[in-house]
């Protein structure tokens, strides 16, 4: 805690520094920026001046409630310390929870010890251990309350401060990447698998497809009918992502289509094979090297959010609830602009162009993990 003081400390020393660089550069600037764009940079440089404002207060309060919070952490932490210690010394046994308790064959040591009974010693004993109870619990209790008093006193300093508005849709473009399979790309199913298939399926029309060779991997471990599964419920999870979310131009790329489809196939998957298996699986299906930086988010994030729905209502009705996810401000698309946007922003049908996201920047992302489990 004395270290984030001093953290937060340095911070308001810097943002003092950049606060006292923007009033001189507004100060300098109609004599050398003037007219519509110059009235323009002055009025967004006032509304950054007072974000920074806001942000020097929240800095100083904190360390200065922190100060408070580490004297009062410290003696509360002390007074529980001593209070364990003392019962621990008579050779009771303290528990997480602060309950004490004592050994039958303490009984015998502070009998034989004092000259008492074996009655006289256990109530001794018991006497003692109601005590020390009573005094653990207490300290323990108000260490925890200092320490839920010193989350809600930095909160309370922060609370003023203004969080950008794409902050949070910035972290997942960062946060929900993944790195290329680098083993590349293969065919799934593989022929023999296709003509089994095809035999079950009505129309014989599936065919092989492209994916990542680590997510081939990992089909290749399941059975035939868990294969033709997997097949069946990515079908099913498209098929009905373009009748709730219907397109002229027969676009289901990066837009409410794409992303109710990603997320009713994982919940699907989740459903049958469980939640880690689905997890580790759509992951290595994004791994593809061509996975744009924001379609790789989207898909990421509304896959997790599938199976999120999976777990959290077993045995409902996954397509309803995905779609009042949507309704509620959850899930992911891409804006025309090629940036990522909740759905319930974006009307329908004026989401991303696809050749716009194709464009975008490739990031860096996580390993993909290759510790290949079974099917649940």
């Amino acid at each position: 805690m004395t270290e984030q003081a001093a953290e937060w400390g340095r911070a308001e020393e810097t943002v003092t520094t950049e606060y006292g660089i923007i009033n001189r550069q507004l100060a300098d600037s109609p004599g050398f920026w003037r007219g519509t764009a110059g009235d323009a940079m002055r009025v967004k440089s006032e509304e950054a001046k007072t974000s920074l404002s806001k942000v020097v207060e929240a800095f100083g309060q904190a360390v200065t409630s922190t100060s408070t919070i580490v004297h009062r952490l410290g003696f509360a932490k002390a007074a529980a310390v001593n209070a364990i210690q003392n019962a621990e010394n008579e050779r009771y046994t303290v528990a997480e929870d602060g309950s004490v308790s004592y050994a039958t064959e303490v009984v015998a040591w502070l009998a034989g010890g004092q000259d008492k009974s074996l009655e006289v010693a256990k109530a001794a004993l018991d006497q003692g251990q109601r005590l020390h109870q009573s005094a653990i619990k207490s300290a323990l209790q108000a260490a925890g309350d200092a320490a839920a008093s010193a989350g809600e006193a930095i909160i309370k300093a922060f609370a003023d401060v203004p969080i950008p508005p794409n902050a949070e849709l910035e972290n997942i473009l960062n946060s929900y990447q993944v790195n290329k399979d680098q083993q590349g790309m293969t065919t799934w199913p593989s022929a023999d698998a296709v003509k089994w298939m095809n035999r079950l399926n009505p129309g014989g029309d599936i065919a092989a497809k492209e994916v990542t060779v680590s997510e081939a991997e990992m089909l290749s471990k399941l059975s035939m009918w868990e294969q033709y599964r997997v097949y069946q419920i990515s079908e099913q999870a498209s098929t009905l992502a373009e009748q709730y979310f219907p397109n002229e131009d027969k676009n289901y790329q990066d837009n409410h289509a794409d992303a109710f489809r990603h997320a009713y196939w994982n919940a699907l998957l989740t459903e049958e094979f469980g939640e880690e298996w689905t997890r580790e699986y759509t992951t290595k299906h994004e791994g593809r090297e061509d996975n744009r930086s924001t379609r790789e988010a989207m898909d990421l994030y509304n896959n997790e959010l599938g199976r999120r729905v999976a777990t959290e209502n077993p045995g409902g009705t996954m397509s309803q609830k995905i779609i009042e996810a949507f309704n509620n401000g959850d899930g992911i698309v891409i804006d025309k602009d090629g940036n990522l946007a909740r759905p319930k922003e974006v009307r329908l049908g004026e989401a991303a162009n696809s050749a716009v996201v194709d464009n975008a920047a490739v990031l860096p992302g996580s390993l993909i993990p290759n510790n290949n489990p079974s099917a649940g």
